[in-house]
């Protein structure tokens, strides 16, 4: 993969997407908390997260996060992300899977 993207670093473009992402996740259940008195559920985990996504992403390279920026940000399937990147359908899966294992490891943190 190539270092130029036309939608920007891929490092600051998927960082803002999940920070605003977590973010509107976290302001309406907490919104619907305080309204209905609900459990906590998922809320801690979400600000955790959302608290450490700068640990999330300095231990990530720029082509993974290119691979998340194809895959959750243009929502492309991985066939489609497998044609534009070369890279196979294996290589997508690992290199995204290893990024999400590090959110759940940071996430069970909390």
């Amino acid at each position: 993969m190539t270092v130029r993207y036309y939608w920007g670093r891929p490092k600051d473009v998927i960082r803002w997407y999940l920070r605003g992402t977590l973010y509107l996740s976290a302001q309406s259940r907490q919104s619907y908390i305080e309204k209905t008195g609900a459990e906590l559920g998922n809320l801690p985990r979400l600000l955790k997260l959302l608290d450490n996504l700068d640990e999330l992403f300095d231990t990530v390279n720029t082509d993974s996060i290119a691979l998340l920026c194809l895959r959750y940000v243009e929502l492309l399937s991985i066939a489609e992300t497998t044609e534009r990147t070369g890279q196979s359908a294996y290589q997508i899966t690992a290199k995204t899977g290893k990024v999400m294992k590090k959110a759940k490891e940071i996430i069970a943190k909390a």
